[in-house]
């Protein structure tokens, strides 16, 4: 009988450890940034509308909330699907994927950004455009200055190093979610 009843205990710690492992938590555009570091590597179902895919190669999706303001979620697709369709934006997507880190900038990468940034300028060489567009800048709460003549990648790490005064030297995390699947309202 004891036997049985540890069979019947352990069994039951497999199954509530299993089910545990693969719960999905659902967040909203509006919390996704207070809870994305909690959520790193865990499952989550997102609903947002399409407010931009990015051009370049489509495996950008930003998400706003269906019921406006100015949070942004990043959406990257996983490596065995085809890119976001240009032709949803507007449109409302429930995401389902894992919350992943897509960046941590910290004052040493800043600097060494500002110097590769420098050394092209120094040596005369266009510089090449860095990941961060502005929907990225906005998506991560950074303002960049624009319409100036000023390299825009050297207007990019000042404001990011605003940004890292503002949270006291603490790094700026950007955090997306990978998607596994996806459906369009």
């Amino acid at each position: 009988m004891k036997k049985l009843i540890a069979s019947l205990a352990t069994a039951l710690l497999v199954v509530f450890f299993m089910a545990s492992c693969s719960k999905t938590t659902e967040v909203t555009v509006e919390n996704f940034k207070s809870q994305a570091n909690n959520l790193v590597d865990k499952k989550v179902t997102i609903t947002g509308v399409a407010n931009h895919i990015c051009s370049h190669s489509g495996r950008k999706l930003f998400l706003v909330s269906p019921n406006g303001g100015e949070e942004m979620v990043t959406v990257f697709t996983n490596k065995d699907m085809k890119p976001f369709d240009k032709e949803t934006i507007g449109k409302t997507y429930t995401v389902n994927g894992i919350v992943k880190i897509t960046q941590v900038i910290d004052e040493e990468y800043l600097n060494k950004w500002e110097d590769e940034v420098n050394d092209q300028i120094n040596a005369g060489n266009a510089v090449e455009e860095e990941g961060h567009c502005g929907t990225e800048n906005k998506a991560a709460g950074i303002e960049v200055e624009e319409g100036r003549d000023d390299n825009p990648q050297l207007l990019q790490i000042k404001a990011f190093r605003k940004k890292l005064d503002e949270n006291n030297g603490e790094p700026i995390i950007f955090y997306h979610i990978e998607c596994n699947s996806f459906e369009i309202k």
